[in-house]
This record gives structure tokens, C-alpha cells and sequence, in this order.
């Protein structure tokens, strides 16, 4: 018989007698359990909060857990497999939140591992969670690692949760009955832990500037890249654990400005970024970062008519006390402005502003619902500021109401005359000093276009001479197909007179900041709810061939179908509402609810992009063999 239970878990482990048998951080975990009196063939002390202690402890991490709690939702998904579970613990050790599968719940794990228990080291032994708290670094405790013997029969992974001042405030944890290291899993792990991180920095300086560097330019969009947060005069207030490591060498603690840490000064370079421009940039001891502004979806919410519209307002944090189903009426919401942070858009839509600028016709292509008019208003403000904005919505007006609409009742003789004492009531009179945009500019008659032919042609023989106050720029909208094909009525000389910048809205399901612009619908249904993770990958990968109005009607009936604060299966409930499809979960997933739903998205994207696994791969971020294992059913 072994005389310690030191040696007997160092023997167990399998690692030989000698110190260097075991990991250094297990060795010393192992010293630190001896040295609390711990014996490994003992009993682990299963210490569990009372209720209303407990109570206390989600009251003081509430906040927290509401950027916690979708990524752990993420990561539960991401692993999978069978008996297995994902737990977030705060910086005492005390589990908050666990979510476990069937066969995990069913065992010695799911009964131990539960909101309330405390997994520290001097009570529990040599464990990731408590491992992870002590050295404050991703710990991996798997079998025999641990020090008590009930739990030779899990692999658990365990990574900190930092603010940006390195304080800890919690720990995630996903814990299996696999045997062997799973390096994959820890790396998961990792990713759950920092996306918290980053969320918890933009929330934190959602009114200051957040700007994102890295080294390697196709980084940026990581959760690797660097973060920094500086007010309106370029002072840095808060930068990320990610910024502290790149920019090592150089002092980040003290509150200094953005020229004292890089090369160039901050109003040489903010409105560059401010138009979504990556930079290219040295700090103070010569090493160059790519650079860009982030834009927190914190701050937007959208009060949707017919084309989408985004208003300013800060998302609060979710609390269990408010009344579920309160919703925001549109009124309420002021100081509009808009999400557009898809990468080729925002640069079609900086080309465009360029061209408008400069007095060249910008026409916007697209199918119905795809924000035509929103990207007109915002390249419009991108050119000119708050210039007057001019809208003409060609679709509710018959050709005998045109001319009269667009030149007044004393006709276009006098928009046309050059006596700038004479002055009309029409749109074209109105536009004047500003900018105006057609809508629907396909049901134009063809008279009236070489009248607005002739405007256009007026107009910029005005511009050119500053005595005259001219209109200063023309935007048009129309169907995708408006200047191609045979279904159009287009005179040459119109044609003509719009040559310029061509603009296509992508559909809805092409957009890169699907994610945002969901996020955004539902904060302007409801400030009480939000999508889960699962939640917006299902619609995201739904083809939405309705565009926003359709996502708008399924946010909103899952909102209103919605018994908690974050939205899940209402989504699928909604979805097959409005979306047509008869889609089921193949056998394996039926019956599991986070399954079913991951299933099912799976089916919808592989049918949506006509059964390309590998597209349905990059898109969903899923294996092939997973792409393979759901879709096999309805081949």
C-alpha cells in the first residue's frame, strides 16, 4: 500500500513516480489539495449555496450573465456529442449556470455540477474550474489528473473570464466523460471565454470609439484582434488584454493620447475610419497594425417601415424582473441612423458618396425590401451631411399627376426659367440646395424622364455657375433588373442623363451583418428579448427571399410567442410560419430541442444553396461530416 495519496495519484495518473510525470500545474494542485488535508481516495466536500444565498450571487453576476449565457448556449452547440455539459462559475467558484445534455444529467456529473455548487480547489480537489480560478489561466483536468478518484471518469476544460482591467469574473467550463485531452475542445473553450471578453469591453465603452488593430490585416474580424477605446478627442480610455499584448513595450495603463502610442495623430485618421476604411498604421516603436473601427450593435436599434431604418439607443442589460412582452413603439424611438457593415456594400456605398459628390447620378439596384432607400439617405449623408434630402416615390404617382408633382402648378417654364426671383411649389423646386432621390424610378414615364432628362441637364449648368442655387445631386432606385433585358420602358436620352454609379443591394441573405441587423430588428420590437446564438444562426440561414420585411414579421412573432427573455425554438416556430418548408430533425436529433434546431438548420441551408456541403460548411461553420450526418435523411 502507497504511503500518500500524493504518490498514489502520481502512480494513477500513469505519468511514473518522478515529479516530472505530471504536469506542473496538476503537481502543484496535487501539493496544494495534500496541504488542505484532502485525501484522493476521500470524499470531495459537495458544498451547494442555500437558496438564498445563491440568490445574492445572481443578483451580483446578473449583468454579466447576460453576455455569458448565449455564448455558453454557442458552445454547447459547437461541442455536441454525447454526455456532456457547459457551466459558467463566477470568480468565486460558484456554478451559476449549466446546461447539460440527457446522458450527463442522468449521472454522478449532472448531479454534482449544479447551479449553487462551489468548485474550488481546497473543497473539490484538483479540478479545471477551480484550476483555472487559482493560476487564472485555460486549464485541462482530465481522468486521472484529478485529485479525487470519483472523478477519474471526466475530462473537464476551463477558461477565465477577464475584464479589461484583468479582473477575474468567471470561469467556463465544459466538462465530458471522454478520456483522452481534447485540445479542440479546450480551444472552443477559449473562444466562448473571449467573445465574453470583447462583449463585455464594447459594452463597457459603448460611448466611446472602439477601434480594432491587429499585425495581419485579415485578422481584424477575429476575436484575436486588438481593441481600444477612445472618446471624441482621440484620449484613450480602456484597451483589451489582446491591445496590452500588441502593443507590448509601450504604456497602455496611464490615460494617454492616440498620437503617443501611434505615428500619426488621431483627426488625421478618425474620419477615415469612421467610413469603415481599414488603415494601415506604425505605433511608437515602428511595428505596423491594420486598423478599423468597430461599431457596437449595443447602440442600434431599428424602427423598420418598409425599407430599414436604424435609431440610436443603448440596449440595457436583460433583468429578471421586467415584464416580459413589452413593446417599443415606434414613436419612442428618435435619431435615426443605420447599420451597413457588410465589407463590399459599405465600399460600393464610399464609391458612391464619391460620385454624388462630384455630380455624377447615383442609381441603386435591387430586389424589393432590400433597403434601397435607407442606403440612399445614408450615401446621401456620407456626401453632403444633413443637406436636404429630397424623396419623390415615383409608384404612387400617374402619369397625368407627374409634371405637376415634380414642377408645381406654374408648370416647368418656370423651374426651367433663370430669374431667380420666380419660385414653385413642385419637388424638383423643394430639392433644390440639396439632394434628390427617385424611389421606384422603374414606373417613370417616358415623357417624363426626358423632362427629368432636361432637370438634370438645367441643373448642373446651374451648379457650375455659384450665383445659382441648384440641386446638387440625383439618386435613383429601381428593380435589379431596370437597365437590363426588355421589361422596362427606358428613352436613350434618360439613360443617358443617369450614367453614373451603379449600386446593387444585396439580398438579405448575402449580407455579412445578417447577425447586426437581426440584433438590431428584434431591440427595436422589444427591449426585453434577445436571440440566442442558435437563434440567429437559424436565420441566418434561412434564404429570406421576402428580404427585411419577412425577418421583421418572424422577429416579431417570435417575440410575441416568447415565454423567456432569450429567444430560442421560437425562432423555428416562426420561421415555419412564414418561411415554406416541411423540414423535420433526422432520427438522432429528434427529441433533443437544441438538436432539432441545429438540424434543422443545417437541412434549410443545404436545400437553400442547392446542396453544396461545402458552402453550407464555411457558411454554418460546421464540419462536412456534420453537413453529411443531418442531410443524409433527405438526400
Amino acid at each position: 500500500m502507497l504511503e500518500t495519496d500524493w504518490e498514489y495519484n502520481r502512480q494513477a495518473s500513469g505519468k511514473g513516480n518522478s515529479p516530472a510525470g505530471v504536469l506542473a500545474s496538476i503537481s502543484e494542485s496535487w501539493s496544494r489539495c495534500r496541504d488542505f488535508g484532502l485525501r484522493a481516495a476521500g470524499t470531495p466536500d459537495e458544498i451547494v449555496l442555500s437558496e438564498e444565498k445563491f440568490k445574492v450571487v445572481l443578483e451580483k453576476n446578473e449583468s454579466i450573465r447576460n453576455f455569458v449565457l448565449p455564448e455558453l448556449e454557442l458552445l454547447y452547440n459547437q461541442i455536441a456529442g454525447t454526455n456532456f455539459m457547459v457551466a459558467y462559475a463566477d470568480g468565486g467558484g460558484v456554478v451559476l449556470d449549466s446546461i447539460q445534455d440527457h446522458d450527463f444529467k442522468a449521472g454522478e456529473g449532472g448531479k454534482a455540477v449544479i447551479p449553487g455548487s462551489v468548485w474550488v480547489e481546497n473543497h473539490r480537489g484538483t479540478n479545471a474550474l477551480g484550476l483555472a480560478i487559482h493560476t487564472r489561466r485555460p486549464s485541462i483536468v482530465t481522468g486521472k489528473d484529478h485529485f479525487f478518484h470519483k472523478l477519474d471518469d471526466l475530462s473537464c476544460f476551463a477558461v477565465p473570464i477577464f475584464d479589461h482591467e484583468e479582473t477575474l469574473l468567471g470561469v467556463i467550463d465544459a466538462t465530458s466523460n471522454a478520456k483522452a485531452r481534447n485540445d479542440h475542445t479546450l480551444a472552443l473553450v477559449k473562444l466562448a471565454s473571449k467573445n465574453i471578453e470583447n462583449r463585455l469591453f464594447t459594452e463597457r465603452f459603448c460611448e466611446s470609439i472602439i477601434l480594432t488593430f491587429h499585425a495581419r490585416q485579415e485578422y481584424l474580424p477575429t476575436t484575436s484582434a486588438a481593441m481600444l477605446a477612445v472618446d471624441e478627442y482621440g484620449f484613450i480610455e480602456g484597451v483589451n488584454a489582446n491591445a496590452k499584448s500588441v502593443l507590448s513595450g509601450l504604456d497602455v495603463s496611464r490615460q494617454q493620447h492616440f498620437g503617443e502610442v501611434f505615428d500619426v495623430q488621431f483627426f488625421d485618421v478618425i474620419d477615415k475610419l469612421k467610413l469603415n476604411e481599414i488603415i494601415s498604421i506604425k505605433d511608437r516603436l515602428g511595428a505596423v497594425v491594420f486598423m478599423r473601427a468597430q461599431h457596437s450593435v449595443n447602440k442600434k436599434v431599428i424602427n423598420f417601415e418598409g425599407d430599414l431604418l436604424i435609431s440610436n439607443g443603448k440596449a440595457q442589460p436583460l433583468s429578471n424582473n421586467q415584464a416580459n412582452g413589452k413593446l417599443l413603439i415606434s414613436g419612442e424611438i428618435t435619431q435615426a441612423t443605420t447599420v451597413f457593415e457588410d465589407e463590399l456594400l459599405a465600399k460600393e456605398m464610399l464609391e458612391a458618396q464619391r460620385s454624388l459628390k462630384v455630380g455624377l447620378p447615383v442609381t441603386i439596384l435591387g430586389n424589393a425590401s432590400t433597403g434601397k432607400t435607407e442606403i440612399a439617405k445614408e450615401i446621401n449623408k456620407q456626401a453632403f451631411g444633413k443637406s436636404k434630402f429630397t424623396i419623390i416615390d415615383c409608384i404612387h404617382l400617374d402619369p397625368e399627376s407627374f409634371e405637376t408633382h415634380l414642377f408645381g402648378e406654374n408648370g416647368k417654364l418656370v423651374f426651367f426659367d433663370q430669374d431667380q426671383t420666380k419660385s414653385g411649389k413642385g419637388k424638383l423646386f423643394q430639392a433644390r440646395g440639396g439632394v434628390v432621390f427617385f424611389k421606384n424610378a422603374h414606373v417613370i414615364p417616358k415623357n417624363v424622364q426626358d423632362l427629368i432628362s432636361t432637370a438634370i441637364e438645367f441643373e448642373e449648368k446651374r451648379r457650375e455657375n455659384s450665383n445659382y442655387h441648384s440641386i446638387i445631386g440625383w439618386l435613383f432606385s429601381a428593380p435589379q433588373d431596370w437597365l437590363e433585358g426588355e421589361n422596362y420602358e427606358i428613352s436613350s436620352k434618360f439613360e443617358n442623363a443617369i450614367q453614373g454609379k451603379k449600386l446593387t443591394a444585396p439580398p438579405l441573405s448575402q449580407r455579412s451583418d445578417f447577425e447586426k441587423l437581426a440584433i438590431a430588428i428584434i431591440s427595436s420590437c422589444s427591449n426585453e428579448h434577445t436571440l440566442s446564438p442558435v437563434a440567429l444562426r437559424i436565420l441566418r440561414s434561412s434564404s429570406w427571399t421576402g428580404n427585411f420585411s419577412q425577418l421583421k414579421k418572424v422577429i416579431r412573432f417570435a417575440v410575441s410567442q416568447a415565454s423567456e427573455r432569450i429567444i430560442r425554438q421560437e425562432i423555428s416556430e416562426a420561421l415555419s410560419s412564414f418561411v415554406n418548408d416541411d423540414l423535420q430533425p433526422c432520427s438522432n436529433c429528434h427529441g433533443s430541442p437544441v438538436r432539432s434546431e441545429t438540424c434543422i438548420m443545417i437541412q434549410r441551408t443545404w436545400s437553400d444553396t442547392g446542396g453544396n456541403v461545402s458552402l453550407v460548411s464555411r457558411r454554418l461553420g460546421v464540419s462536412r461530416n456534420t453537413v453529411y450526418k443531418h442531410v443524409k435523411s433527405i438526400q
